[in-house]
């Protein structure tokens, strides 16, 4: 007996620290969702759906009637929409019931759904849920795959891009069927079509599923009233009246979420352009009636006063203050605008006097409507020397150095010291330029040169020296006046020569393009030269040269390129001087950039003069007159490489009866690459009307204008 005490003890003591037998579990609390909703002093409290059925269905109540809460009917009516809205959403029909109870100023609206209905269950339910039951069924790593029917076009496009990314796993494919309504909604909004119903079907497969989305557009909503209104100073600005003029949004319209921010947008940037910087919207809105499918559009723009331009303080700059002000495009107190502060930029840039550049106008520091303007100057290196090696037909291997002093002085003189090293015409330059009247468009220019040069069967060098002034002229002509000091000395045949000229002179150019400036789609390069010299004032030969060069470049079609050139020549001399006159102010033709097909400088007339050893011998001396053309067409494959097909004519001549003239043609083809530094061309030319001819390659780098 005593033995079995121990167990009787144990026995006891579990039994008393057992806990009692659990009852029935109670059913947790219904789980509630309050949110604010859009009717005025309304709280919308849902209870029995779970929190995040609940925030869908809440939702959906700007989709009700938008009854006061405190109107006959209300509470009732919002149960019976809510009901709808719970089926639409995929779950189990559920009866709701809806009370209102007023609390203070405000309104609480308590949703509260009872348990699901007989027959309405899973197992038994007849309509279909494509998304719930996919969100139901096992999970299966993979994404998902859109189709669109319905709608085409730009419909399609923005609900594709509202769609998208399409997901790529199980777990985003959960998130976006869960959204997948709300964003196809908003997608059809934002272009006008607030009745679309949408319908899906999904075809399960492994990994990816499918998504047939299909689309019932509904009527489009359409603008009732279309409101533009400026107020403030750009009431009167002829840029905001061009624009309202500009409007394409009228009402009938259908309505474009897009369209209409894009508006408001440019009032805005317009504003901002043209230095309205306290402007802003006053009213902006898209009035929607969902119930008559209307909407009226509303902008306001209050530009408030224009503020001018105000001073520029310069800063890290060695160069005067006359000169930096010389180089700003407006005058203070002068309207506003982005346009002249970007051309202020633009100038500093292009003036070589600076490696870098930031010019920041400061509107919130302005006083009296000025806006002061702070330009950033960085300087660029004291001194810079380029390398560069090249090969061209004409001039065969070249080597070329250049040493710039963009900067000599802190008056923006500056120099350039190139030696060009090549076996047909060496040269040595030195540039000089001081700024005039404007640092950038109006420079004296002193130019000094040696250099060595084969006209046709002549060696020539020459010594020159030249003193000029180069305008920039308001319609972009550049003007140049000048006057050049020639003296050169060559040989022809068995005889040295040579001549010395002061040639007074007059040159106007002008280059217009559209398009990289290595690579234009259109444009025209002029140049006009007119030279004198006489015996007067110390030349060797009275004569009056006349040169024009124009070049011209056309995209008629997409990678269709049309190209053509001219040259004319006159030389206005007596006849008894023209034997020695210099050979590099006569006229050659022949080369790469001349007739293609014929050697550099091969084309002109001939002379026969004595060879020193009792007999004769021909000699090419070049021409009065030059009269060249050239057609091209060119055929992009790549936007890098295009094939080009020409025609070549002209020639060099001394007579001014065209029926005794010469002249000489050819034609060919080639391919062009289009390198950072410039097209490269490799062609090949044939000159057919040389009995002797033979195709002939031409390499050469450089764009037409």
């Amino acid at each position: 007996m005593f033995r079995a005490l121990p167990l009787l003890l144990a026995v006891l003591m579990l039994a008393v620290l057992a806990p009692a037998r659990a009852e029935d579990p109670e059913s947790p609390p219904e789980p509630i969702t309050e949110l604010p909703h859009p009717v005025a002093d309304l709280t919308v409290k849902v209870v029995g759906l779970g929190e995040e059925v609940g925030k869908r269905l809440v939702d959906l109540l700007p989709e009700w009637d938008g009854k006061a809460p405190d109107e006959p009917g209300f509470a009732e009516e919002a149960a019976r929409q809510a009901e709808q809205r719970l089926k639409d959403l995929g779950e189990d029909a559920r009866p709701i019931t809806a009370r209102l109870e007023e609390i203070g100023s405000r309104w609480v609206l308590i949703l509260a759904a009872g348990e699901p209905e007989a027959g309405s269950g899973t197992a038994q339910k007849s309509r279909s849920r494509p998304i719930r039951d996919a969100l139901e069924q096992p999970v299966v790593e993979g994404g998902l795959e859109l189709e669109i029917e319905g709608v085409k076009g730009a419909l399609a496009r923005n609900l594709r891009a509202h769609l998208s990314p399409l997901p790529t796993s199980a777990a985003e494919r959960a998130s976006f069927l869960f959204t997948l309504e709300d964003k196809a909604q908003e997608a059809m909004q934002a272009l006008g079509y607030y009745q679309a119903v949408f319908s899906t079907q999904i075809q399960r497969t492994d990994p990816n599923w499918t998504l047939t989305l299909t689309v019932d557009r509904g009527e489009p909503m359409r603008y009732d009233e279309v409101i533009v209104l400026i107020d403030g100073e750009a009431r009167d600005d002829p840029a905001f009246v061009a624009r309202l003029d500009r409007i394409t949004i009228k009402p009938g319209d259908i309505v474009n979420h897009g369209q209409y921010e894009s508006l408001k947008n440019d009032l805005l940037t317009l504003g901002l352009v043209r230095g309205y910087f306290d402007g802003k919207m006053g009213q902006h809105r898209l009035e929607i009636d969902r119930d008559n499918n209307l909407a009226n559009l509303v902008l306001l723009y209050d530009s408030g006063r224009r503020y001018r331009l105000g001073e520029v303080n310069f800063w890290a700059s060695e160069l005067t203050p006359e000169l930096l002000q010389e180089m700003v495009p407006f005058k203070p107190g002068a309207p506003y605008h982005a346009d002249e502060v970007a051309k202020f930029t633009s100038t500093l840039l292009g003036s070589g006097y600076f490696q870098d550049v930031k010019v920041l106008p400061h509107p919130e520091q302005a006083e009296d409507g000025m806006v002061p303007i702070e330009a950033g100057l960085s300087p660029p290196p004291r001194h810079s020397i380029d390398l560069g090696v090249g090969y061209a037909t004409d001039t065969e291997f070249r080597v070329s150095t250049t040493w710039r002093t963009p900067v000599v002085n802190r008056y923006g003189h500056s120099q350039e010291t190139k030696a060009e090293f090549s076996k047909v015409n060496p040269k040595l330059s030195f540039d000089y330029r001081i700024p005039f009247d404007h640092p950038i468009n109006d420079k004296l220019v002193f130019n000094a040169s040696v250099g060595r040069e084969e006209f046709g069967d002549i060696e020539s060098s020459q010594y020159q020296g030249s003193f000029g002034r180069r305008t920039v002229m308001g319609n972009r002509w550049i003007r140049t006046v000048s006057a050049r000091l020639l003296y050169e000395d060559w040989t022809q045949g068995p005889q040295d020569h040579s001549a010395k000229y002061l040639m007074p002179g007059l040159s106007f150019s002008r280059t217009q393009r559209r398009g990289p400036p290595l690579d234009p789609t259109d444009g025209l390069r002029q140049f006009y030269l007119l030279e004198h010299a006489d015996t007067v004032w110390g030349s060797d030969q009275r004569i009056t040269r006349f040169r024009s060069q124009l070049r011209a470049v056309y995209t008629p079609i997409e990678r269709h390129r049309l190209t053509g050139r001219v040259d004319v020549g006159i030389n206005v001399i007596n006849d008894e001087d023209l034997l020695g006159l210099a050979p590099s102010l006569r006229f050659f033709a022949g080369g790469d950039q001349s007739i293609r097909g014929f050697s550099y400088q091969s084309l002109g007339p001939k002379m026969t003069v004595d060879d020193g050893e009792g007999g004769t011998t021909e000699l090419l001396v070049g021409g009065r007159y030059l009269l060249v053309g050239s057609m091209e067409y060119q055929y992009y494959l790549t936007p890098s490489w295009r094939l080009a097909a020409f025609v070549d004519g002209g020639s060099a001549f001394d007579t001014n009866e065209s029926e005794a003239i010469d002249f000489d043609a050819s034609f060919g083809g080639g391919v062009h690459w289009i390198s950072p530094v410039g097209p490269i061309k490799i062609e090949v030319g044939y000159g057919f009307t040389d009995p002797d001819a033979s195709p002939m390659l031409h390499i050469s780098i450089g764009a037409e204008l």
